[in-house]
């Protein structure tokens, strides 16, 4: 009995963070027609930048990917949650089910923490993917710069220390 309710815990976290991920799904989406101002940290000083983002076909590109992961991701999340419901599983394998499931919580809110510590840099749409220790990074912009590239590895390298980081500037190269 006592493993049910942990089940049921369990099971309405995962469903109050899905219902997070599609709200702000949703609120990005709106956003994106809106001049959005965000904090960006200069070192010593934080000073807030506005910054106007424009609806665009890779920015819509980079929505679509993000949702089809999403989605992807919900649907190991429910095969897990079943497995860690389930009375034919063991012991250890709903241990590995929960963990697994902590782990693709982890990488989506990194992601999303990620992307928008890359567009306060001033871009106008990043796409952060993250597949074990491999980190891909794709940003919106016209010129390739290292100092940039240099700028993003660093944010990337504070939030997922042992990430082997690629950065890919503009929607074409994704």
């Amino acid at each position: 009995m006592h493993l049910q309710k942990k089940s049921s815990w369990f099971l309405a976290l995962l469903t109050l963070i899905a219902v997070i991920s599609v709200f702000y799904l949703m609120d990005s989406t709106k956003q994106s027609k809106e001049d959005i101002t965000l904090p960006v940290d200069t070192g010593q000083k934080a000073a807030i930048q506005s910054v106007t983002k424009e609806v665009s076909s890779p920015s819509s590109l980079f929505e679509e990917t993000r949702l089809q992961v999403s989605n992807e991701r919900n649907q190991i999340r429910q095969k897990l949650t079943q497995k860690i419901t389930s009375d034919e599983s063991f012991v250890e394998e709903k241990n590995m089910a929960s963990m697994e499931i902590e782990t693709l919580n982890k990488e989506e809110s990194t992601e999303a923490i990620l992307e928008k510590q890359i567009k306060s840099l001033g871009f106008p749409d990043a796409l952060v993917r993250i597949e074990g220790e491999d980190v891909s990074v794709t940003v919106m912009a016209k010129e390739v710069s290292k100092y940039q590239a240099n700028e993003i590895i660093y944010l990337v390298k504070e939030e997922y220390e042992d990430a082997n980081v690629q950065v890919k500037f503009g929607a074409n190269n994704y």
